[in-house]
């Protein structure tokens, strides 16, 4: 949101706010009024839910899923949501997740659906480049499908604090090699030409930082498979010989869909995974201006940023 707030990026008018636009598209609400249209019986003023902002509204007026998104009203008093239905746009909440665990459901449903591309298997090893909410949520996504060893690269001290909270293998990519470092802390096997290559199984770029590309293809071992979860203006480049010859995989992942929505609140639920370290910065919604400048400014402190909303 922080980047819809400072600019439009080049050619992409539709990633902007406007005037009159409504932002914020990840956040959580209480029911307050249900329309007389609305058949669901479990809908009901006070239910606590998490809001799918990209299913909020029906899109009959042009608008795309990515529009309809970042229009979502997050930031507003009150929204209405069209077609209201529990299971595609309004997620309940389980009694134990609170508001203050529960306003991480959009980035770890974001990274849940990568997560889920990748396929994971329970005993199998990782490697995370970057360690914000959507890391952050691999990681704690990864660990919930039994993917305990689990490294995840930054370069800022306090988001490296965040993934050891969190369980995960924290490295300063500024100062150690990832692909060096997972090599002596899994060991090795041998690709098709004798290069030695880390054991790692899945590798996650959730920060389009310049190097996580190339470092999965000079580090990724036969049948390795990189969910790629960052959005980035720059072109990735990959020499096809050796991305042949040491039979990789990489996967895009957009997003999230209901399912992805449900298991993170179920993991929640289950108690799979504590998000506190994630929520760096609180704000009230009359100190919205400066809460943007945390999230803009603070780079190296926040993670996420909060702003309490209310009536």
């Amino acid at each position: 949101m922080r980047h819809r707030y400072q600019r439009v990026p080049e050619g992409r008018d539709d990633l902007g706010i406007f005037p009159g636009g409504l932002i914020g598209h990840e956040f959580v609400s209480e029911i307050v009024q249900v329309g007389a249209e609305v058949k669901d019986p479990r809908i009901v003023p006070g239910l606590r839910v998490f809001v799918n902002a990209s299913t909020s509204k029906r899109g009959d007026d042009g608008r795309t899923k990515l529009e309809i998104t970042d229009s979502a009203g997050g930031l507003s008093q009150f929204i209405s949501v069209e077609d209201a239905e529990i299971g595609y746009n309004l997620h309940p909440l389980p009694e134990n997740v609170s508001f203050d665990k529960a306003v991480v459901i959009e980035p770890f449903s974001v990274a849940n659906h990568g997560v889920n591309l990748g396929q994971p298997k329970a005993g199998e090893r990782a490697l995370v480049f970057g360690a914000g909410a959507v890391g952050l949520g691999v990681l704690a996504n990864l660990k919930a499908n039994g993917v305990e060893e689990v490294i995840v690269s930054d370069i800022i001290p306090g988001k490296l604090e965040a993934v050891k909270q969190m369980g995960g293998i924290p490295v300063n990519g500024k100062e150690v090699d990832p692909i060096e470092f997972a090599k002596e802390r899994f060991g090795t096997v041998p690709n098709f030409l004798g290069e030695e290559r880390p054991d790692v199984d899945i590798y996650f770029d959730s920060a389009g930082a310049p190097n996580a590309v190339p470092d999965y293809v000079r580090g990724g071992k036969a049948g390795s498979r990189m969910v790629v979860l960052a959005l980035t203006p720059r072109p990735i480049e990959v020499p096809q010989t050796q991305f042949v010859l040491s039979e990789l995989t990489m996967i895009g992942s957009t997003a999230y869909n209901n399912d992805d929505i449900a298991q993170v609140i179920s993991y929640l639920g289950d108690e799979k995974y504590d998000p506190s370290p994630v929520v760096t910065h609180r704000f009230a919604q009359e100190d919205v201006l400066e809460a943007f400048r945390t999230a803009i400014e603070k780079k190296d402190e926040a993670i996420k940023v909060v702003i309490d909303v209310h009536p």
